[in-house]
C-alpha cells in the first residue's frame, strides 16, 4: 500500500520556486535586498520540503511514497501524478541544496537580479518536477520547463568572453557575429530541443502500445513490442543523453558552462545533466528492459568513451571553467557506465554518483564564480599562489579536486567505486580499466589546476590583495563541502535508499537481480 501525506508535499516541493518566482514579478525592480531575500525564501522552503520527502521515503516501506493523483486530461491518459521513490528522494535533496548555495552564490548579481531569480526559480521547478513526476507527459513538461530557461539565463546574464564557434553551424553563426554567450545560449538551446524530438517520437510510440496513457506504472507493466524497444530505446537514449553530456552530442555543454553566471554554472552541471542521465534509467532503461538490454553494450560503450574524452579535453584546457566543464563531461560518462553494467552495484553507483558529482562540480562552479568575480580572469598561466590570500577558496577548491579525483572519504570516492565494481561484474569488465584511465586522468589536470591556481608561488602583484569568499559565500561553500564530506564516510546515509529501488527497478530488467548495497 502507497504511503501518503494529507498535505501535497511533493506538489508544495515544486511549486514553492515556482510562487517565489510570481512575488518576485510584483516586486519593484528597484528593490535589490527583497528580490534577493524573497529569492532565497523560495530556495530555502524548496530544500526544506525536499528534506521532508526524503525522510518520509526513508521511513517508508513502500515503493512509491507520498502519492498524489489528479486527472487533468483523462481522455487523453494525461494526470498530475506524483510520487518519490529512493531514487528521487536523494535527487530532491541534490537539487534542494545546490538551489539554495545557488542563490547565496547569486547575490552579487546586479543587471535585472528580479528576472534573474525569476528564471532561476522556474529552472529549478522544473527539476524538482522530473524526478517526481509519474506521468510521461507531465515528465516531459517539466523535462523542458527546467531546460528552456537556460537559454536566456545565459544569453542575457552570462559572459560575453569569445567562444570560437564550431561544428556543423560553425560558418552561420561566425556570419551572425554573435559573442559567447548568445553562441552558446543558442547552440545550446538547438541541441537540447533536437534530443526532445527524439524523446517526443519514443514517447508517443510507447503511448499507443501502452493503450493510451501516459502513467509510467502502466507503462512498465506494458510488455512493448520488441521493435519498439529495439528503435525507441536508442531515441531516449540519445535525446536524454544530449542533455547528459554523451559523446558526441556533448559540444553544447563546455561552451554553455564557460558562458553560464556561476548559479546557472551550479545547476546546469549540478542538477540539469542529471535529468538526462535519470531520464536514460527512469525512462529508457526500465520502461523499456528489452530494448535497454539490447544497446547495453553501446550504451557502456560510449559512456567509456566519455569518461576518457572528457578527462583528456579537460587535460588541455588552460581556461578555468572548460577544465571543470569537460570534468562534467567526463563524470557523467561515469554514470553512464554504471547505467550499462545492468548491476545493483554499478546502478546504485551511478545515482551515487549524480549526487556526488552534483555537489562536487557546484562548489567548483562556486569557487571558479568567487576567483572570477575577484580576478575577471579565469586563464590558468596568470594566476598562481591564492592561497595566500584567498584561503578557505584554496581549501574548498582542494576538497572539490579531491572528491572530482575520487579520493577515499569523499562522496566521488564511494560513486566511482561502485561504478567500476558493476563495470568488472557485468558482461563488459573492460569498462572498468576505461573507468579506471579516467579517474587517473582526472587526477592529473584537478591537481595540475590547483597547484597552478592555489598552491604555486605568488600571487602575481596584480593579484596581491584579492579579497577571500564573503559571508553568503562562505554558506554555499560550507553547505556543499560538508556534503561532499558527509556523503563520503557515511554512504549509507544515502545508498539504503538508492539500493532499494534500485533492486526493484533492476528486476524487471534483468531476471533474478537480487541482492543490496555492498
Amino acid at each position: 500500500m502507497n504511503m501518503s501525506m494529507d498535505f501535497p508535499i511533493l506538489t508544495f516541493t515544486i511549486l514553492a520556486p515556482a510562487l517565489a518566482a510570481a512575488v518576485l514579478l510584483v516586486l519593484p525592480a528597484h528593490a535589490k535586498e527583497w528580490i534577493r531575500a524573497v529569492a532565497l525564501m523560495g530556495a530555502i522552503t524548496s530544500c526544506l520540503s525536499a528534506f521532508v520527502a526524503a525522510f518520509a521515503v526513508a521511513s517508508s516501506s513502500s515503493a512509491l511514497s507520498l502519492v498524489e493523483h489528479y486527472d487533468l486530461v483523462p481522455s487523453l491518459g494525461i494526470a498530475w501524478s506524483v510520487a518519490a521513490d529512493g531514487w528521487a528522494a536523494c535527487l530532491l535533496v541534490l537539487t534542494g541544496i545546490i538551489i539554495v548555495a545557488g542563490t547565496f552564490a547569486s547575490f552579487s548579481v546586479e543587471d535585472r537580479p528580479r528576472e534573474f531569480f525569476v528564471f532561476l526559480l522556474l529552472l529549478v521547478a522544473g527539476v524538482y518536477g522530473v524526478f517526481v513526476a509519474q506521468d510521461l507527459f507531465v515528465f516531459f513538461l517539466f523535462y523542458e520547463i527546467a531546460v528552456l530557461p537556460m537559454y536566456l539565463l545565459i544569453g542575457i546574464w552570462g559572459s560575453s568572453n569569445h567562444v570560437e564557434p564550431s561544428g556543423p553551424f560553425a560558418i552561420a553563426f561566425r556570419k551572425l557575429d554573435v559573442g559567447g554567450r548568445e553562441y552558446a545560449a543558442m547552440k545550446l538551446t538547438l541541441m537540447l530541443l533536437v534530443g526532445s524530438a527524439l524523446i517526443l517520437a519514443a514517447m508517443f510510440g510507447m503511448y499507443h502500445e501502452a493503450g493510451g496513457t501516459f502513467s509510467l506504472a502502466a507503462m512498465q507493466d506494458t510488455d512493448f513490442s520488441p521493435t519498439l524497444q529495439f528503435y525507441a530505446f536508442p531515441a531516449l537514449w540519445i535525446g536524454f543523453g544530449t542533455l547528459a553530456g554523451l559523446f558526441p552530442f556533448h559540444t553544447w555543454s563546455p561552451d554553455g558552462h564557460a558562458s553560464a553566471p556561476t548559479a546557472v554554472s551550479m545547476l546546469h552541471a549540478g542538477v540539469l545533466m542529471k535529468l538526462g542521465a535519470f531520464g536514460v534509467m527512469r525512462i529508457g532503461m526500465v520502461l523499456l528492459p528489452e530494448g535497454a538490454q539490447d544497446w547495453a553494450f553501446w550504451v557502456g560503450t560510449v559512456a567509456s568513451l566519455n569518461v576518457v574524452w572528457g578527462a583528456v579535453c579537460a587535460m588541455a584546457q588552460k581556461d578555468l571553467k572548460y577544465i571543470i566543464a569537460y570534468s562534467s563531461v567526463s563524470h557523467m560518462g561515469v554514470v553512464l557506465l554504471g547505467a550499462a553494467t545492468l548491476t545493483v552495484s554499478g546502478w546504485n553507483g551511478a545515482i551515487y554518483q549524480m549526487v556526488a558529482h552534483g555537489m562536487m562540480t557546484g562548489l567548483f562552479f562556486a569557487l571558479v564564480g568567487i576567483v572570477y568575480e575577484r580576478t575577471h580572469d579565469r586563464w590558468l598561466p596568470n594566476m598562481g599562489g591564492f592561497a595566500k590570500v584567498m584561503p578557505m577558496t584554496a581549501a574548498f577548491f582542494t576538497l572539490a579536486g579531491l572528491s572530482s579525483l575520487g579520493l577515499p572519504g569523499t562522496a566521488g570516492f564511494v560513486a566511482e567505486f561502485l561504478v567500476f565494481l558493476g563495470a568488472w561484474q557485468g558482461a563488459t569488465p573492460w569498462w572498468a580499466v576505461a573507468g579506471a584511465a579516467g579517474a587517473l586522468l582526472t587526477a592529473v589536470y584537478v591537481l595540475r589546476a590547483t597547484r597552478t591556481i592555489f598552491w604555486g608561488q605568488g600571487p602575481p602583484p596584480a593579484f596581491a590583495h584579492l579579497e577571500d569568499a564573503k559571508f553568503f559565500e562562505r554558506i554555499a561553500l560550507w553547505m556543499l563541502g560538508v556534503s561532499i564530506v558527509v556523503l563520503g564516510v557515511w554512504p549509507r546515509l544515502m545508498l539504503d535508499l538508492i539500493d532499494g529501488t534500485t533492486v526493484r527497478y533492476l528486476a524487471t530488467i534483468v531476471s533474478g537481480a537480487v541482492g543490496g548495497a555492498p
